[in-house]
């Protein structure tokens, strides 16, 4: 049972840190989140120039994944 609960507890910290662009409105807000480095803060630059999130609204629109 206590092997159970170190599991569960593993899994929601872990989670509670996967930060993604889509969490963030903007840009600037985005940007802010990474400068400060809260967790999960390396996963906002995907391709590492140290801007976060180029394609919210504000962002110079590089790079940017395609749409499905």
């Amino acid at each position: 049972m206590k092997f159970l609960m170190i599991i569960l507890l593993g899994l929601s910290t872990t989670s509670a840190f996967a930060v993604k662009c889509a969490d963030f409105k903007t840009h600037k807000e985005a940007q802010n989140y990474f400068n400060a480095k809260k967790p999960g803060y390396k996963r906002l630059d995907r391709d590492k120039d140290g801007s976060a999130c180029d394609c919210l609204p504000g962002g110079n629109g590089t790079h940017c994944p395609r749409r499905r």
